[in-house]
């Protein structure tokens, strides 16, 4: 396994601290030259690929611990916790990460359906949480490898890049991650599209009932799955995302009344004392201690 030929890869075209931007679609690279606190985060639907050092993420009481020998798969927008152990300018974090956000993925899943069949799960198969950790085998670095490698060859990139592209997000279909991928991207999707709807919906005033009609099921139904799926019920997932939503914007400079207002809170008490209930600071406090990181790394959802 070439894990020594990807960490060089990243480490040359990812020079400067944060996620840095490249010509493949929904791919980007990153660097972390210190360790990051825990902080809150929310998890956009996306492949996460640490080559160098490694990286915790919490979730609904449970540690995923991702390194240069695991990737991490995100299917869903998830309000998580995350930390940065250990890193430093010597022996930085570096890693890569992937949307699945794309039309590259959309067009990739309808293929692969169409020539295999749709997922066979049954209605009642219990539905796995939009997160998964999976095993980097060789076949997953080799077709990064060879992604990345178009990155030091314009020409190659631009007559080889949605081939190599396609032939990654086919390797994690079909690896540990895939049945999870095809849960939420292929035929069954329901719950996937009432969090996107949340999502671009965030500061609106939002009840279970709107949540449940976008995914065609009926209230009781739809908490169900919705539990099982993200470990949380529908209005403890609305609360979370806002207020994770609420404490990146603060760490980024917002105010208290504007992070507030921007995540759909028209009552400052009533904001403040949720969050408090969920941080174990208020939103001040918050503000004043949770600016270790330079901003462009706390920013990142990787």
């Amino acid at each position: 396994m070439r894990r020594a030929a990807l960490r060089d890869l990243v480490d040359r075209h990812a020079r400067a601290e944060g996620a840095v931007e490249t010509p493949i679609e929904g791919l980007q690279l990153f660097r972390v030259n210190q360790p990051i606190e825990r902080l809150p985060t929310v998890y956009s639907p996306s492949i996460c690929c640490i080559v160098q050092g490694s990286k915790r993420v919490y979730l609904g009481g449970a540690t995923h611990e991702y390194d240069p020998r695991h990737y991490l798969c995100v299917t869903m927008p998830l309000p998580m916790e995350a930390e940065v152990v250990k890193a430093s300018p010597e022996e930085p974090l570096l890693g890569l990460m992937l949307s699945l956000e794309t039309r590259a993925m959309v067009e990739a899943m309808v293929e692969y359906e169409a020539i295999v069949g749709p997922s066979r799960e049954s209605a009642s198969h219990e539905l796995t949480p939009g997160l998964a950790v999976a095993s980097l085998d060789a076949t997953f670095a080799t077709a990064v490898e060879r992604l990345l490698g178009l990155l030091d060859d314009p020409v190659k990139l631009r007559l080889l890049g949605s081939g190599r592209l396609r032939e990654l997000l086919l390797t994690v279909i079909e690896g540990e991650a895939g049945p999870l991928l095809r849960r939420t991207f292929g035929g069954s999707h329901d719950i996937s599209r009432a969090i996107s709807y949340l999502r671009e919906n965030i500061a609106e005033p939002l009840s279970v009932d709107d949540l449940a009609a976008k995914a065609f099921m009926s209230r009781s139904v739809f908490h169900r799955q919705f539990k099982t799926a993200t470990t949380y019920s529908p209005l403890q997932f609305i609360k979370a995302l806002r207020l994770s939503d609420a404490a990146m914007l603060i760490t980024q400079g917002a105010n208290v009344s504007q992070a507030a207002d921007r995540v759909g809170y028209t009552s400052a008490s009533q904001f403040s004392r949720e969050f408090r209930r969920h941080f174990g600071k208020s939103p001040r406090q918050w503000g004043k201690t949770a600016v270790g990181a330079p901003s462009d790394v706390r920013g990142m959802v990787v």
